[in-house]
């Protein structure tokens, strides 16, 4: 191609730091544009060239760019932005808003799109008449919208509008495999608490300041693509516009010399493109092209001299075929199909009739279609051949309103009629049908959410164990049981009764099969375990001789626990007040009830007064659970001093002094005894005698 030597002049002396970036140059005409940067062949014949952008405005959004040793997918071509093209050139260190509501958008690109309040329209058009019947160019889009959360919501807009000789115009510049135009909206990487991505495979990533653009994000490499009739006039306009408002600058790049006119032989047919032709079959492929002197066919790489110069040709093998087209020593166009063929399919064996059991009276079902592919499909590869499902015979035929998920089909009318499809997508087929019916049983389990499995201080469970049953009867139904979740590995063998007694915790799944309707419903259960305490105390939380006396019941253990103070109600609450002197029963009980634990603890106290007076009750002073104290020596004595009596580990005393009875009186004592600490330690205090 051309090049003005203006362009390199221009950058060696003011953009030499610019290596890495592309290079644009906006004095191209658009017919130099179009025939040195876009065409680029003598097999299009162009004309009739226009454009317009904002140089009313002092803009000027059309420009030829190359890569400039950059790492940007194209080596040249053309850009077309909202804004100047030169702002197009890297580094991308800032936005670019070029433009103002005085340039206008485009009305063909409104008409096109459904879009309306366009600005700064920048657009490239022309004619050309095709000499075959496939046009096709590269193209990424590019925009400073991807910034923040702008591509959530909003987008700049461009088209490429084909319109043939009769008006008839349709915009190329879609998201592949889609009929949504190619935009920051649905072409995005996504904003996390804002929107997600959108055709993020063709998203070719967000620029960073050393970009060979200066846009701030940017789609992969596209391609626009049409069929075309050979010999007809085509007018195609390349635009772009701003949307809503003036701001945040978009642009199209077009590859330079991508824009070919060649020969489409049809999609390709191929198992892996769903739609391979069958043996017996033909396949034709028509060439044919205005004006071609010569046509030359390939399979495999190797010529097919026995079609050359046919423009239309049959085959009937696999392969890959390819033909040149000739219209001149300097102008050949090609086209490219690939062809499989394959044994077409048959019904190995007659699909069988399906029963879809109501077990919960719901008037509906769910089935699993699919039980009958492993018939239908035999001994043929399932790489190639699948079954498909429909509900009706004319839409098996056309290879459509399948049913997505036949694992899991809800019917809910009495009987219904499924036609199976054995075929490699939308190749040759065959079609069997089978019916499906719902049946009402009158089910009940009485299989429980949760069961209980009591399990001893050592961890072994404790007799007896919970029986799991579901309440059905073997002579209705056979049964399954899986432990954790229902696969083979997880299968409990020899377990085949309606009821099982578990030996371990998890959750259970029965699989209830009918005898009669051959239809099955899983049920589950869990059994959680409960044991003992690993440890179990009982820790006194009041001093020795409080006023009130209280304990607290603590225990470790896998379980939760509840609590009881000499064998009254259990509860929750581990800590007991207001206890009398004495002995006492603690108990700890898991809260499933399995086993009760005890201990016995005492409270150490001494009477407020006695009455020795023979009649068996409070004849004697003593201190209560005395033996709970290390080392005691007591005294008694009066208030004057004088000791009454003194005894170690005794009984008490019976009031006497000497022989002789102790008046009634305040009398007054002292106790010395070991800590836990091992220091001696002496308490005092009074209780009143009465006769």
């Amino acid at each position: 191609m051309k090049k003005t030597s203006v362009l390199y002049l221009l950058f060696c002396c003011i953009c030499a730091p610019c290596f890495g970036q592309i290079l644009v140059d906006p004095n191209y005409t658009v017919e130099r544009l179009v025939n040195e940067v876009l065409v680029n062949s003598s097999c299009a014949e162009t004309s009739n060239y226009r454009s317009s952008t904002g140089t009313n405005f002092g803009v000027n959004g059309i420009g030829y760019f190359e890569s400039n040793g950059s790492k940007f997918p194209y080596r040249e071509g053309i850009v077309i932005s909202t804004g100047n093209a030169i702002d197009a050139m890297g580094p991308n260190i800032d936005i670019k808003t070029a433009g103002d509501e005085a340039w206008l958008g485009d009305n063909d690109l409104s008409a096109a799109t459904g879009v309306s309040s366009l600005f700064n329209a920048s657009y490239i058009e022309f004619d050309f008449v095709p000499k075959t019947n496939n046009i096709s160019f590269n193209f990424l889009f590019a925009s400073e919208e991807y910034s923040e959360a702008y591509q959530c919501t909003y987008s700049d807009v461009f088209a490429f509008i084909l319109t043939d000789s009769s008006g008839i115009s349709t915009n190329l510049a879609l998201v592949p495999e889609s009929e949504d135009r190619v935009s920051a909206t649905s072409i995005r990487p996504g904003v996390p608490n804002t929107c997600e991505a959108s055709n993020n495979k063709y998203f070719g990533g967000i620029n960073g300041d050393g970009s060979a653009i200066s846009m701030t994000g940017k789609t992969k490499s596209l391609v626009a693509e049409s069929l075309v009739n050979p010999g007809e006039t085509y007018t195609i306009k390349l635009v772009i516009a701003d949307n809503l408002d003036t701001a945040l600058d978009s642009a199209v790049f077009l590859d330079g010399g991508s824009f070919s006119i060649d020969v489409s032989l049809g999609e390709n047919r191929t198992v892996r493109t769903g739609n391979p032709l069958c043996d017996g079959e033909i396949f034709e492929m028509d060439a044919t092209a205005s004006g071609a002197a010569h046509y030359r066919w390939f399979r495999d790489g190797a010529r097919l001299h026995h079609f050359d110069d046919l423009p239309i040709v049959s085959v009937t093998e696999d392969g890959t075929y390819e033909v040149e087209v000739e219209f001149s020593a300097t102008c050949v166009s090609e086209g490219r199909v690939e062809i499989e063929f394959i044994a077409p399919p048959q019904v190995a064996e007659p699909p069988i009739d399906l029963n879809v059991c109501d077990f919960e009276s719901e008037g509906q079902g769910l089935v699993d279609l699919s039980e009958n592919t492993p018939r239908i499909v035999g001994g043929q590869d399932s790489s190639i051949y699948r079954v498909y499902y429909y509900r009706s015979m004319e839409d098996a035929e056309n290879f459509e309103n399948v049913i997505g998920v036949p694992g899991r089909y809800l019917m809910s009318q009495p009987t219904e009629t499924i036609y199976a499809r054995i075929s490699s997508g939308r190749s040759c087929h065959e079609i069997a049908s089978f019916t499906i019916n719902l049946r009402q049983l009158d089910f009940s389990s009485t299989l429980q959410e949760e069961y209980i499995l009591c399990l001893d201080g050592e961890g072994s469970p404790i007799e007896p164990r919970p029986q799991m049953d579901t309440g059905l009867s073997l002579t209705d139904y056979s049964f399954t049981w899986y432990h954790n979740s229902i696969s083979a590995g997880n299968l409990i063998t020899n377990e085949n009764q309606p009821f099982l007694i578990p030996s371990e915790s998890g959750i259970y799944h029965v699989v209830a099969q009918n005898l009669l309707y051959n239809c099955e419903i899983s049920l589950s259960t869990s059994v959680i375990t409960s044991e003992p305490p690993t440890l179990f105390e009982v820790n006194i939380l009041s001093d020795l001789f409080a006023d009130n006396h209280s304990i607290s019941i603590d225990v470790e253990g896998p379980s939760e626990y509840m609590f009881s103070l000499d064998g009254f109600t259990f509860s929750e609450n581990n800590v007991f007040s207001n206890l009398n002197p004495g002995g006492h029963i603690a108990y700890v009980q898991d809260s499933n009830e399995c086993s009760i634990l005890s201990k016995k603890f005492f409270i150490v106290d001494y009477p407020r007064f006695f009455t020795p007076n023979g009649d068996g009750i409070n004849d004697t002073w003593k201190i209560v659970s005395l033996f709970e104290i290390e080392n005691p020596e007591i005294i008694i004595f009066d208030r004057y001093g004088v000791i009454q009596h003194q005894f170690n580990n005794e009984m008490g005393w019976d009031g006497t002094t000497r022989g002789n009875k102790a008046p009634s009186t305040d009398y007054w004592f002292s106790l010395t005894y070991d800590t836990k600490e091992g220091t001696r330690k002496v308490f005092k205090s009074h209780f009143t005698l009465k006769r």
